[in-house]
């Protein structure tokens, strides 16, 4: 699929100005983080990859100038698998070692069993919230390196309620919008699913 058609397919799937759609890719690809090539007949095709990218930048927020940051973020968090969480990777067939957006990709790539995501949906905040709906259940995502990194450089201290707090208050700041509205929005894994195969295309079982 050549980048015309993509900017149609996007903007009907999710709702935006084709206008929006495109401004999302110029700065995506400016920032290396969509397919680049020549122009024209020439160009090279659109890749899953590069359709993962451009929800996760309109769910996250629609403007276009948010989209490297949003893509970065919320594509780089994996499943919180912290003991206060409920980590229901196993029972929803998740891989817990997957980034949102490797997870968001097998779906897109149909790499899940339909019945799995059908219903589903993912949800981003501008809180830097982010959770992803099975069939099977659901499971929130956080930066876990990055918390991890932190917990260690607190660990000497042994006051557990002031580090606790340090945590989460380094967690949400890291994330915090300038926007008096904290955005919340879903898109339905189906809705993903169909993209992939627009983009892909694949032989039914």
């Amino acid at each position: 699929m050549k980048q015309a058609q993509f900017i149609t397919l996007m903007s009907e799937s999710l709702g935006v100005e084709e206008k929006t759609i495109r401004m999302i890719v110029r700065t995506l690809r400016e920032a290396g983080l969509f397919t680049t090539g020549a122009r024209g007949v020439n160009a090279p095709d659109i890749t899953p990859l590069d359709a993962v990218r451009v929800v996760i930048a309109v769910v996250a927020s629609p403007s276009p100038s948010r989209a490297v940051r949003d893509v970065r973020y919320f594509g780089a968090l994996k499943p919180d698998r912290r003991e206060e969480w409920t980590d229901q990777t196993g029972l929803m067939g998740v891989d817990p070692d997957k980034t949102l957006e490797e997870t968001l990709l097998d779906c897109m790539e149909n790499r899940f069993p339909y019945e799995a995501i059908s219903g589903g949906y993912v949800q981003m905040s501008e809180r830097g919230e982010a959770h992803l709906h099975l069939a099977e259940g659901w499971q929130g995502y956080h930066q876990r390196e990055q918390w991890q990194a932190v917990k260690d450089e607190y660990s000497a201290s042994n006051d557990e309620p002031r580090n606790k707090a340090v945590l989460d208050a380094w967690e949400a700041m890291h994330r915090i919008s300038n926007t008096k509205v904290n955005r919340s929005a879903e898109f339905p894994l189906e809705e993903l699913h169909q993209i992939g195969f627009e983009i892909i295309g694949w032989e039914v079982d």
